[in-house]
This record gives C-alpha cells, structure tokens and sequence, in this order.
C-alpha cells in the first residue's frame, strides 16, 4: 500500500509539472525537486525488484527493463536541464547563458513528453498486477475497462491538441490548443495520454500472454 501511494503521489507530481503554464514559476521548480526526491525514494524501494528483473532475462523482461532505464534517464534530463534553466531555486549555480540555451530549453519541453509515453508503457505492463493489489477492491472490471476507454479517447484528443509530436520532434512550440483549455480539462488530457499508452501496452502484453498459453 505504501508504494501505491508513493506512485500515486508520483503520478499527480508529474501532471502538474508537465501543467506548468498553470502554476507559478517558482512552484514549478519547488514540486521539481520534491518529484526528483521522490523518484530517488521509488527507485530505492523497488531496487529488489529492478534486479530481479536481470536474472533470467526473458524478452518481456527485458522490454520492462528498457522501459525503467529510458524512464529514468528522461527524468535526469529533464532535472538537469531544469536546473539550467531554473530563475529562482538554482539561479546563482548556472549562467545566463545556459538558462537562455535553446537546446536546453527543448529538451526541457520534449523529455517529459517521453516520460508520458514511458509511464504509460510502465503502467500497462503491470496493469493486472495493479488490478489485483488495489483497483479491484473498488469497483467492478467493467467499470475499469470503461473508463480506461473513455479516457484513452481522450488521451488521444490531448496529444493532437497539446502537438506531442512536435514537442518530441524538439520544435519550438510556446502554446497549443490544449494550453488554452482549464486547468482540469488539461490535465484530464495529460492523464488519457498515459492512460492511452497503458491501454495499449496491457492489451499487447495481454495477446502475447494469451498466445504462449
């Protein structure tokens, strides 16, 4: 229970920063550092059952290993590049030069737009173990499916209206459509892009599982 939590805390962090034309500037970097120390605590954690995952490699391992690596290295650009471009906690550490870097800045942008699609592959991967441990107690499997549709459908809305692609591809993108929308509307979308990609996932791992059987 005190993991769920600590990724449920994990979870909401990461909308909001990635909602940070909606909060001020200097929060944005506050629940930065506060998300970067959580992440510290959740790899600590879980570090058994990282290395678990290297013994006895199977290609589904393996896939979920990938994931957890690429997943970390995505938040330490995105810590890191944050902190170049900090303009109140981390000010006196890093020139002007660094804060005002274009590079910099994009990469800010783009990595944790990889990070919802990492996420989202992270949590379908372990979509039944989660159903098992905590979503069932609360309501029936139909309900779980139906909301993961709906929001799925609105995971998609959200990456065209938020550009995804664009911000992945590094372009230089200041608003979209979807930053013009209230705050609960926008971060309803962030959450359906990860929702989406758990979907996806889960319905992938749960064909190959069915296919072994």
């Amino acid at each position: 229970m005190r993991n769920i939590l600590l990724d449920a805390i994990l979870f909401a962090l990461f909308v909001a920063e990635l909602s940070f034309q909606l909060l001020p500037k200097i929060l944005h970097e506050i629940l930065g550092v506060i998300m970067f120390a959580l992440i510290i605590c959740h790899v600590a954690i879980n570090r058994r059952r990282f290395l678990s995952l290297i013994k006895k490699m199977t290609p589904r391992k393996f896939f979920s290993t990938t994931t957890n690596i690429l997943l970390t290295i995505c938040a330490g650009v995105t810590v890191i590049t944050g902190v170049c471009m900090s303009n109140y906690l981390f000010v006196d550490a890093v020139s002007g030069e660094l804060r005002r870097n274009m590079t910099i800045h994009q990469l800010h942008v783009a990595a944790p737009y990889v990070m919802l699609i990492l996420i989202g592959i992270h949590l379908g991967l372990h979509w039944r173990e989660l159903w098992q441990r905590f979503f069932k107690r609360f309501g029936t499997e139909i309900f779980f499916k139906a909301a993961a549709v709906i929001l799925s459908v609105v995971g998609v809305a959200g990456l065209y209206l938020n550009r995804v692609v664009d911000r992945l591809l590094m372009k230089h993108i200041f608003a979209t459509p979807a930053t013009e929308l209230p705050a609960p509307m926008f971060m309803l979308l962030i959450i359906g892009g990860v929702i989406f990609f758990a979907t996806i996932t889960f319905l992938i791992d749960e064909k190959i599982r069915k296919g072994r059987d």
